[in-house]
């Protein structure tokens, strides 16, 4: 109520929303007409789609709150010591990089299109 709207808006980070959010659609639902920018990955930082998040409803709630700007994929690389120890990667998210990207593009344009 008191942000003002042209300048400030709410980002939307998927994986931190699955650790703090009792329901994520419930929490995007609730940025209506706010959000700005949406950061997408798999529950384990992995590639959207390879895990339990329900993206059906994930797209669903950003549809229903009203954004239509791009879903980017927030992921990290276990080749990197420092990044792989601030982000808790210990093990490989995917066979490449290229690989993580071109999959949870694939899935995400699949869901996208079923709404």
């Amino acid at each position: 109520d008191g942000l003002p709207v042209d300048g400030c808006g709410v980002g939307v980070d998927v994986y931190h929303q699955n650790i703090e959010e009792k329901h994520v659609g419930d929490a995007i639902r609730s940025a209506g007409g706010r959000i700005a920018h949406v950061q997408v990955c798999g529950n384990d930082r992995g590639a959207p789609g390879a895990d339990h998040l329900d993206w059906p409803d994930i797209t669903a709630a950003l549809a229903e709150a009203g954004y239509t700007g791009p879903l980017c994929i927030e992921s990290f690389t276990g080749e990197n010591a420092s990044i792989a120890t601030a982000a808790s990667i210990w093990r490989p998210l995917a066979p490449t990089q290229d690989a993580l990207a071109v999959d949870g593009l694939k899935f995400l344009r699949e869901v996208v299109g079923t709404r």
